[in-house]
């Protein structure tokens, strides 16, 4: 018995050893989990109930000057699939093809079984079809489908003005025009909801809901005026066709305020249809105002002529002859580099006033020769060539121009450069400095965006006077030589009825890298009206029309767009205003 006791012992011995190391095991998994990995385990566990559920801010809209808007967020629904929660692939692709008017084997490319993020499979459905979607997904039990409102672009007035609006991308951030320029401001901040949900993803009802609320994005209220727009549009699309042109543009300005009251352009793209963007569409999506350089030809001619007069070297009375031919001998026996006039004529002795009217290359070189290099390269800068005009566009480039400074400079590029030929300017930067002859000489900085209206309130753009280009005085003379161009009988058939019109035409080759293009030009006007109290300026160009003279081709569009103006503004008209 004895015996039998002993060697029980050392099995309960054994036995309770086992139990101990079993307790002292489960104490200390269990001081683990409670102490040392209790924040841990405690994080894990929050994380696989917590849910953060981004809240979309309202993006900004866009009006014009009026009030009108140009572009505006609504919400329309969208169908995405989640191919890791689809359980029936086969009857989820021939349901929704039905419903959205696809076929099924398109549907069923788009669901990937391994796929854990969704694939939107349409946009843009009307309410019925939304509702027939929700109503059939949830009676079958199709998992992984799922129909939500999303905020999409809407553009009230059509496809106006694509080229400044821009447009967003499929992640509903601009990609071109104002809407990239002010993405921060438009898109706002979105907001946040932190909450629990259980296993099949579902809210919690006690659970602890912190919600963020989103920041909205701001409005902007344009300079742009929808009237203006339309008319600019439409008739560059008309003389375009007419002129058998390959494109062109219209601008309009305040010169008092720099204000950009319209900017039209071809070719172009609708903003207001889906969009696939295709290689080579990007030159569409330009601000070509701002992004685009050319040769703006005699336009220049008012600048050259401007400065001279500011210094005291001419006036419009001042004489000189015009031999019709300017030749500058080079050097190691090279040709010499001949200018001639436009039209091949000598005009003998004409007046300054003439220069301009004639739109002589030779007198404008006189001027130029009179100013010399450093006094017509500076009024240049004066007037805003050679930098960028800081518009809100973006893309924005600030023109070519070889100046005395660089080693290949020549007089023969003060002579071309004088009568705007071998340089590069922006039609914004041209328009703005005619503008400042316009302002009393003064340059503002021209502007498109009028109110910025956000969560912070209401911020004005207010006008921005850059520099005084020239004097008061100045600008009245030119002005006074640019009606006696307007008041040629070249241009009389394109007056505008009972208004005194500022104007100067422009012609220039088109440039390549083996010289200039024969036939095809730039054909421009600009324009200052009326000529007393200068409240609009105005830009036209079409590119390489049939007929390639500024004057032949871009007056006529003057006298159509500037008389639609006047009675839009309603500025007065007199029987002696020619």
């Amino acid at each position: 018995m004895q015996s039998g006791n002993a060697n029980l012992r050392p099995r309960i011995f054994l036995l309770g050893a086992l139990f101990l190391g079993c307790a002292f095991l489960l104490v200390y998994r269990l001081y683990t989990f409670q102490v040392l990995q209790s924040e841990e385990l405690r994080r894990q566990a929050t994380r696989s109930h917590q849910r953060s559920i981004p809240v979309e801010a309202r993006r900004g809209s866009i009006f014009d000057t009026n009030g009108n808007p140009l572009a505006v967020s609504i919400e329309m629904d969208e169908v995405t699939i989640t191919g890791s929660q689809v359980q029936k692939p086969e009857l989820t692709a021939q349901v929704l093809s039905g419903l959205l008017g696809m076929q099924p084997q398109q549907v069923l490319a788009m669901i990937d079984l391994n796929r854990a993020d969704p694939v939107v499979v349409k946009s843009y459905l009307p309410a019925a079809v939304a509702d027939a979607v929700r109503y059939e997904v949830e009676r079958q039990g199709l998992n992984g489908v799922l129909v939500e409102p999303h905020p999409v672009r809407q553009y009230p007035e059509g496809s106006l003005a694509p080229q400044i609006l821009g447009f967003l991308g499929r992640d509903r951030e601009g990609l071109a025009g104002l809407e990239y320029f002010f993405e921060s401001d438009l898109a706002g901040v979105p907001g946040l909801i932190e909450t629990e949900a259980d296993t099949t993803d579902k809210e919690l009802i006690l659970a602890r809901r912190v919600v963020e609320a989103p920041r909205d994005g701001s409005d902007l209220i344009l300079t742009i005026d929808r009237f203006v727009q339309r008319t600019l549009e439409r008739e560059l699309a008309e003389a375009v066709r007419a002129n058998k042109a390959s494109g062109g543009l219209i601008m309009v300005m305040e010169p008092s305020t720099g204000a950009i009251l319209g900017m039209a352009s071809l070719p172009t793209f609708s903003v207001s249809d889906p969009m696939t963007i295709r290689p080579g569409d990007a030159l569409l999506h330009k601000a070509v105002g701002v992004t685009n350089q050319y040769e703006p030809g005699s336009v220049m001619k008012l600048i050259t002529v401007a400065g001279a007069i500011e210094m005291g070297l001419v006036t419009p009375q001042t004489m000189i002859n015009d031999t019709g031919i300017v030749t500058f001998p080079n050097a190691r026996g090279q040709p010499p580099t001949i200018i001639k006039n436009w039209d091949l004529r000598a005009n003998g002795t004409i007046s300054m006033t003439e220069v301009l009217i004639r739109s002589s290359n030779v007198g404008t070189y006189y001027a130029a020769r009179e100013l010399g290099r450093e006094n017509l390269y500076r009024y240049f800068s004066l007037f805003g060539f050679g930098q960028p005009t800081g518009v809100e566009l973006p893309g924005e480039v600030r023109g070519t121009m070889r100046t005395p400074d660089d080693p290949a400079w020549t007089v023969v590029d003060l002579a071309t450069n004088a009568f705007g030929q071998g340089m590069a300017v922006t039609p914004l930067q041209m328009l703005n400095a005619v503008s400042a002859l316009g302002n009393n000489g003064v340059l503002m900085r021209p502007t498109i965006v009028k109110e910025v209206n956000g969560p912070d309130g209401l911020q004005r753009v207010e006008p921005r006077q850059l520099r005084q280009a020239v004097s008061p005085r100045t600008a009245a003379t030119m002005r006074e030589m640019m009606i006696a161009v307007c008041d040629q009988p070249g241009l009389q058939p394109y007056r505008i009825p009972g208004m005194r019109v500022a104007c100067k035409t422009g012609t220039a080759d088109f440039p390549t890298d083996l010289g200039y293009t024969s036939g095809k030009t730039f054909a421009s006007i600009v324009a200052l009206m009326p000529a007393d109290q200068p409240r609009l300026s105005i830009l036209i160009r079409l590119d390489a029309p049939e007929a390639i003279y500024g004057g032949v081709v871009a007056a006529p569009v003057l006298k159509r767009v500037g008389s639609e103006l006047a009675a839009y503004y309603r500025i007065p008209t007199s029987q002696n205003g020619r």
